[in-house]
């Protein structure tokens, strides 16, 4: 009985490792823009675990740069990917306006960024202009027009 549950739990977690190129979490990438799927038929193409990488795409497109810190095991951020982020309006948004970067908090390589923006909660969002500079900081879930009112404040 607990295999079965076990495999119930990993069949689960595998669509969240994979990204629209089929590679793996740590590894995905992506320059910001909505593509079909997920729920409302928009999904956010997040640039995993490589904060340069949208700071430079940030600098190139002038949009501020959203990071999403989650963690797995966190089911206040599995909340906010399902009910928030999946949503038609709020990827495209974010796909418009932002950068959208996700940090995996469990991955050691990961450590000097939740020491940096001080990480204390999940999920946490962190607000950084097209330079790489802070902007602000949110920590928890919030429902859809909260977290819209909330990036609002960050776009031009």
């Amino acid at each position: 009985m607990l295999l079965l549950l076990g495999i119930g739990v990993l069949v689960m977690l595998i669509p969240l490792a994979l990204d629209e190129y089929g590679g793996a979490a740590g590894k995905k990438s992506g320059a910001g823009d909505a593509a079909a799927g997920g729920h409302g038929e928009q999904k956010i193409s997040w640039i995993w675990n490589d904060l340069q990488r949208g700071i430079e795409i940030a600098g190139r497109e002038d949009k501020p740069v959203l990071v999403d810190f989650w963690a797995e095991w966190c089911s206040w951020c599995v909340k906010m990917d399902r009910e928030v982020m999946s949503d038609t309006e709020v990827a495209q948004y974010i796909s418009r306006n932002f950068v959208p970067v996700k940090i995996n908090s469990d991955l050691p390589e990961n450590r000097n960024l939740l020491l940096m923006y001080q990480i204390t909660g999940h999920p946490s969002f962190v607000i950084l202009d097209s330079n790489g500079s802070f902007l602000g900081k949110t920590i928890g879930y919030m429902p859809k027009e909260v977290f819209l009112q909330y990036l609002d404040k960050y776009v031009r």
